[in-house]
């Protein structure tokens, strides 16, 4: 009897044993996504180029006809500040996006596709990467395809833009802050 016993209690170790080691392996754990980088927007071949973005700013909403309401915001680099007169001032990096929404709310949250014709669901977006606010001749990289999508979390708002330029490059960034009226 004791014989019985001291086989039982070896037969279920070595049985919790094989269990345990097959059973955790590496491929329960679960995929490690890559880490999202938020207020910097990658552009050109092979997105090498970057800046930061710091700062979101919007101008009032316009109803640019019946139904058809139009967020202007932009996205800067520390350098670029609400200056007087209700006008960005400095130099630096800004992104212009024109978010055309069928609702009376700035900065209507939603997915927009990137096309500049002023459409209920479309986004007109630039970038410059040396605006420069002395200047009369600033413009702006156009973005002809891709999208902007825009999402509230937490007392903030998400900007996410993936598109493509004129240049025929990528252009891809995502933004969370707030949003300051100029």
């Amino acid at each position: 009897m004791k014989n019985n016993i001291l086989k039982n209690i070896i037969f279920s170790i070595v049985t919790l044993f094989v269990f345990s080691s097959i059973s955790c392996d590496s491929d329960d754990d679960p995929p490690v996504g890559p880490t999202i980088i938020l207020n910097s927007f990658c552009y050109g071949l092979d997105s090498a180029n970057s800046f930061e973005t710091t700062s979101g700013f919007y101008t009032d909403l316009q109803e640019i006809r019946s139904g058809v309401f139009k967020s202007n915001i932009f996205l800067t680099d520390e350098n670029i500040t609400n200056g007087t007169n209700g006008e960005l001032d400095g130099v630096g990096s800004l992104i212009e996006l024109n978010l055309y929404g069928n609702q009376n709310n700035l900065l209507q949250r939603g997915t927009y596709r990137i096309d500049n014709l002023e459409e209920v669901g479309n986004a007109g977006v630039s970038y410059l990467i040396d605006f420069d606010s002395t200047s009369t001749s600033n413009r702006g990289i156009i973005l002809v395809s891709g999208y902007v999508s825009v999402s509230s979390y937490q007392g903030g708002v998400f900007v996410e833009i993936d598109g493509e330029d004129s240049n025929g490059d990528r252009f891809h960034g995502i933004f969370y802050g707030s949003f300051t009226a100029l």
